[in-house]
């Protein structure tokens, strides 16, 4: 199985990616390790985290023999980010935009790719760029599911994943509209570890379709 493979079964089996976006790398780390913990197989540390890539390498080690979860990184705005996240050993790459540089750096090394859009211009770009899916961002400020709803009429051969902040009561709503996963960050966590368990696992249920 190739490393793109590999994450397309993780996303296929936990339809969520973790997003950890803090100001802490100690806070970070935790936050991960909820992730992880709770079921989630993909985990994405952003740029925006003091360290980013040593914590991802830190999570890659603590891993056995390259199985899930899959970590990868995220805020990956231009090609010497997806540069730096290669060379930290990131199974996937997020962006939030759409950036040709960044595609190809991923393509190179053989990187599952997310590239981040909003309009149908992005989206039908991102996709010719070579993205495995594009993130539809951020969907809520600008119609939520009804949004997706739209440009997936003209634009629905194309893999979505939602994203933009919303939280795990609205995945049901978002899946309706043809989302085939969901990025979602802070909304997951609950007021201590195991209140942000139960949420995880809600979430994950609600990912997949099933009965809560």
């Amino acid at each position: 199985m190739t490393p793109r493979e590999k994450v397309a079964e993780c996303l296929a089996q936990a339809p969520i990616i973790g997003v950890v976006r803090t100001h802490s790398f100690e806070e970070a780390a935790a936050q991960a390790e909820i992730f992880i913990s709770s079921g989630l197989l993909m985990v994405e540390i952003t740029f925006t985290v003091p360290r980013a890539t040593e914590l991802v390498r830190q999570l890659l080690a603590g891993r056995a023999n390259g199985a899930p979860p899959c970590i990868g990184m995220g805020t990956v705005t231009d090609g010497d980010r997806a540069r730096q996240a290669v060379e930290a050993g990131a199974d996937f790459l997020v962006s939030p935009n759409t950036h040709a540089e960044v595609a190809g750096v991923a393509r190179e090394a053989d990187r599952f790719l997310v590239i981040g859009a909003l309009t149908p211009t992005e989206i039908a770009a991102g996709h010719q760029l070579g993205a495995d899916i594009v993130k539809v961002f951020p969907l809520p400020t600008v119609g939520g599911p009804d949004y997706l709803t739209r440009v997936r009429g003209p634009l629905g051969d194309i893999p979505m994943l939602a994203a933009g902040g919303f939280g795990p009561e609205e995945i049901p709503a978002y899946r309706a509209a043809g989302a085939q996963a969901f990025g979602i960050g802070a909304p997951l966590l609950g007021a201590d570890a195991a209140a942000s368990r139960d949420r995880i696992r809600r979430a994950l249920a609600l990912a997949r379709g099933e009965t809560t």
